[in-house]
């Protein structure tokens, strides 16, 4: 099974958005911008297989308790695609973090190959370390992070930017991983389910 994890809880008090010049958004992103990528993966139409799950949790800014429930519904080799946003400076449209598994790592490169983007085994996100990922890397190795760089702050804290292509590009590189799901467990040694 493929999870594409994604919080909807935030911490804000209000919540606003700006679009400003030259493909920049501005406001509260964390993480709105993530679930916002994910819903446009979704409704792109191309999510009609039965191992594409998303899951929208709860709690990611306090105890994970989400992605807690989620995690007592997997197997040891689901596939577990966390989205949201990070602080980790990049000239790319977005950044894969929390990637430690090789097998998984090169062949996320490979299905991703002409994308944008930057992929890490660890996390440089200098603003939080914390996330789902820590909680599905506990049972399922093929997990990761898929972030949507913010600046000009701390997004959990308030207003930051972000391109809006990098949240289409989050939804883009969504799709091509349900595409090519199959090749990722055939990569993996692991059966579809």
């Amino acid at each position: 099974m493929l999870v594409i994890s994604c919080h909807a809880d935030t911490g804000f008090r209000f919540h606003q958005l700006t679009k400003l010049d030259r493909d920049v958004v501005e406001g509260h992103l964390d993480n709105f911008a993530g679930v916002y990528a994910v819903m446009q993966a979704y409704f792109s139409g191309k999510f009609q297989e039965d191992y594409a799950h998303i899951a929208l949790t709860y709690g990611e800014e306090d105890d994970m308790a989400g992605a807690e429930e989620v995690l007592d519904t997997l197997r040891k080799h689901d596939v577990v695609i966390v989205v949201d946003v990070t602080g980790t400076k990049t000239k790319q449209d977005f950044v894969i973090e929390k990637c430690s598994d090789k097998k998984f790592f090169e062949a996320l490169q490979e299905i991703l190959k002409g994308m944008s983007f930057d992929i890490y085994e660890d996390c440089p996100d200098p603003i939080a370390t914390e996330d789902e990922v820590d909680v599905y890397s506990e049972e399922c190795p093929y997990t990761c992070m898929l972030a949507i760089p913010c600046w000009g702050g701390d997004y959990n804290e308030g207003v930051v930017k972000a391109k809006e292509a990098s949240i289409q590009a989050v939804a883009q590189a969504l799709v091509r991983i349900v595409e090519n799901f199959p090749a990722l467990c055939q990569k993996l040694g692991v059966v579809v389910s």
